[in-house]
């Protein structure tokens, strides 16, 4: 998904913008996505219980679809990114011109994952060599959760990892560094909210070594596609939608 050459949309929005923005999910298309994202990982994993932990590279079938619906995921996301830096006020329908091969799916996922890597490669590199979370880790998460809206963006809409330049984003950010500013903040209080849905995993312990945060990292996958996560997801789901809208929507 490239910027395209045609101008944005001229689109007012006919409700208060506080407003008109939590309902960005409500339509046809992003309630249909927001089930599909919804109970999916549920139902993959019930096939995965029942028939594909049966059968011989089951495990690897069933990552592969795993890999396919974050993928897609992360591509529907994109794309109301997209739609939104062109006017859009509510979540889109993909259509056929847009429609997604394995290839884009697998891009995409790199892209966001390069995305958040340049961001906070610093305080996972401190982590890893102090071996712990003190005022020094906050601090560079703290510059890596600053840069890494722009970052995003620049990843989706330019679709290359060449726009993950950190030249590139701070010139971007110093541009618009006022309405920045706002976007970031919105983005803090949208954090909370999703922190305040997931607030089970309060209890885990933080860990202190790179093995242990490899393994909680796992842990917190295995919650995601847990039947206890379920009535939470549909919650995250809606928020993620809402926090793609915002970012488009700065960039138009």
């Amino acid at each position: 998904m490239k910027i395209l050459e045609d101008p944005p949309l001229a689109v007012e929005r006919k409700l208060p913008w506080l407003i008109d923005i939590f309902l960005y999910p409500l339509s046809a298309s992003g309630m249909i996505h927001l089930a599909i994202f919804w109970l999916g990982p549920l139902l993959l994993s019930l096939a995965n219980r029942l028939v594909l932990s049966r059968v011989p590279l089951g495990g690897l079938i069933a990552l592969a679809l795993y890999i396919m619906l974050v993928g897609y995921m992360l591509y529907y996301l994109a794309f109301c990114v997209f739609d939104s830096s062109k006017g859009g006020r509510r979540a889109p329908d993909i259509s056929v011109q847009y429609a997604p091969d394995k290839e884009e799916l697998i891009s995409q996922l790199f892209l966001v994952l390069g995305s958040v890597a340049i961001c906070f490669w610093p305080a996972a590199i401190y982590f890893v060599l102090a071996k712990k979370i003190d005022l020094i880790f906050w601090l560079l998460s703290g510059c890596g959760i600053f840069f890494f809206p722009m970052a995003l963006l620049a990843g989706i809409l330019f679709d290359a990892t060449h726009a993950l330049n950190p030249i590139f984003i701070i010139i971007s950010i110093f541009k618009t560094i006022f309405k920045y500013c706002g976007l970031v903040l919105f983005y803090g209080v949208l954090g909370g909210l999703v922190a305040a849905v997931i607030l089970d995993l309060h209890n885990l312990r933080a860990p202190q070594s790179l093995r242990g945060a490899i393994m909680y990292v796992f842990v917190i996958i295995n919650y995601f596609f847990s039947a206890a996560f379920l009535y939470k997801a549909a919650a995250i789901i809606y928020l993620s939608m809402i926090g793609a809208h915002l970012l488009g929507s700065f960039y138009w």
